[in-house]
């Protein structure tokens, strides 16, 4: 944390000085700090799925399309048309003339084909990209500014996948670097930011595109960003965060707890808040554990789980599961009944699988014990709500072992599948979004291995072009999960980011991220 605080006190005495350097210059500054929650441990938008990570990310890269997160339209930004036929297995793009990545090189067809070869050809790397290119056939260059992106199966999915970071573009000669040397941030876009500097555990510093004239149809101020250095600095402690903001050290913390919303006003720094579309913030079980191999077990966890008591624990706009999607992504709908806290029935379900109160409160079958360890990373925010549902789970007789771990081993423990329980949440404005989780043929933290109704609904959601039919196939993907206690909602995510008076033009996109593209700071 010493070093943390120390990159803070220089980035804040850096703003100070930019600001005063500025003031001749019509008042405005030419620098903006913004906080981030958590360390940046991969920058490569095509591999990594974090947060804080793709924060960094969506700055440097742009993407064909963009989501408008008010009406979920999909609107131009590198492609300035296209066009799909009826069976949604072919799509074709023309794109904007003049682009250039940062590197000088031409961003024309054969780039875009290029990134969209490199993220199908990570395979799991890209978690979120094999979702996204489920079912891709390639595509080509039909000239210098036109695409074709050919599928196997119909893709209702795809054009709003476009609009994604994950898909962002970079260029040719950042494909050519290995998988390690792009997380690292050695990696070239069009954006409107190039990287700098990159600390992964401290920070890291951008500056404006010089020439940038393509930005998305979304944004206000279409040229060269008004801010000319942007530094994401890394605090966790989120006390150090909020003083830092009130204090005029930073100007933008981008992750507010709900405790400090009533500090924000229109006097003063102010709050830019949004819930996050996607897969809730949910608990998954591993269910080639014995215990958690029965449904009846899973569906008992999840009656157990009082929700309610977690907002004091949640950032601000954060709020209870109702469903297995959030409230802002197409097809949800109030589940809340399936999610309901009911102990009696915990108890009946436990009493019917056979598991029995123990001399020590945890319930017992035989030799074994209702025991359970929960693993997550140290640097994540929400290990307090972990030892309340420790606390609730007790309750009903179950031990829940919260085990915080260093980034590294976490990673190596998730990929070997040694743990009872994670928790993960996956943000995307398409309820195909469930296709990153829960399928066999995903990312599979379930370590599911027969496919079932499960798999057979959220791949219908992917194939349905009919909107109404759609809603009904996301009915039914969302009842099988929940009637199968494969995932255990807990909380929707929310992005807040709490502004200095000083800062205007920070939006949300589609997916909860700051766009710092029409960010203006007055000195």
């Amino acid at each position: 944390m010493l070093r943390q605080i120390s990159v803070l006190a220089c980035c804040g005495a850096l703003l100070t000085a930019c600001s005063s350097s500025n003031a001749e210059n019509g008042g405005v500054a030419d620098s903006l700090t913004a906080a981030l929650a958590a360390p940046v441990n991969c920058l490569d938008p095509h591999q990594t799925p974090q947060t804080p990570n793709l924060q960094v990310s969506r700055q440097l890269v742009d993407s064909l399309t963009d989501q408008d997160p008010k009406t979920g339209k999909i609107v131009p930004w590198l492609a300035t048309a296209w066009k799909v036929d009826e069976q949604a297995t072919r799509f074709t793009f023309t794109l904007r003339d003049g682009v250039t990545f940062s590197d000088g090189s031409p961003l024309d067809a054969a780039a875009v084909v290029a990134n969209l070869d490199d993220v199908a050809g990570l395979g799991a790397r890209s978690p979120l990209g094999t979702t996204y290119l489920a079912g891709y056939g390639g595509s080509s260059a039909l000239d210098a500014h036109t695409v074709e992106v050919r599928f196997s199966t119909p893709s209702a999915q795809f054009l709003q996948a476009t609009s994604m970071v994950t898909l962002g573009l970079l260029s040719p000669s950042t494909l050519e670097r290995t998988a390690e040397e792009r997380c690292a941030g050695t990696l070239v876009g069009s954006g409107p930011f190039v990287l700098d500097r990159v600390a992964l555990n401290e920070e890291a510093g951008l500056s404006a595109r010089t020439g940038y004239a393509w930005a998305s149809d979304l944004a206000i101020h279409r040229d060269t960003p008004r801010i000319r250095k942007l530094t994401f600095a890394i605090v966790t402690d989120p006390s150090a965060r909020h003083g830092s903001l009130f204090s005029g050290q930073l100007d933008a913390d981008l992750q507010v707890l709900q405790q400090d919303e009533p500090s924000f006003s229109d006097q003063g720094p102010r709050l830019l808040s949004g819930t996050r579309p996607g897969v809730v913030y949910t608990l998954l079980p591993n269910e080639s554990r014995p215990a958690l191999s029965d449904p009846t077990v899973r569906r008992a966890i999840g009656a157990a789980i009082d929700r309610s008591q977690f907002a004091p624990l949640l950032s601000a706009g954060e709020r209870p599961a109702t469903d297995v999607l959030a409230t802002t992504t197409p097809g949800y709908a109030n589940r809340s009944q399936n999610l309901a806290f009911d102990p009696r029935e915990a108890a009946r379900l436990l009493d019917a699988a056979g598991w029995r109160p123990g001399t020590d409160g945890v319930r017992a079958k035989g030799a074994d014990r209702l025991s359970f360890t929960l693993v997550y990373s140290a640097t994540e925010r929400y290990g307090a709500v972990y030892q309340l549902i420790a606390q609730q789970l007790a309750e009903a007789g179950i031990e829940l072992r919260p085990t915080p771990l260093d980034d590294a081993t976490n990673s190596a423990r998730q990929g070997a599948g040694d743990y009872d329980f994670v928790s993960w949440t996956v943000t995307r404005g398409d309820p195909t979004v469930l296709a990153s989780l829960y399928p066999v043929k995903s990312a599979n933290p379930l370590r599911r291995t027969t496919p079932d109704e499960v798999d057979t609904a959220i791949a219908r959601i992917a194939t349905v072009l009919d909107p109404t039919e759609r809603v009904r196939a996301v009915d039914a993907a969302a009842q099988a999960i929940l009637a199968g206690g494969h995932g255990i909602p807990l909380f929707e995510q929310a992005s807040s980011v709490g502004l200095a008076p000083r800062v205007s033009g920070v939006r949300l996109d589609a997916s909860g991220r700051p766009v710092f593209q029409d960010a203006e700071v007055r000195s």
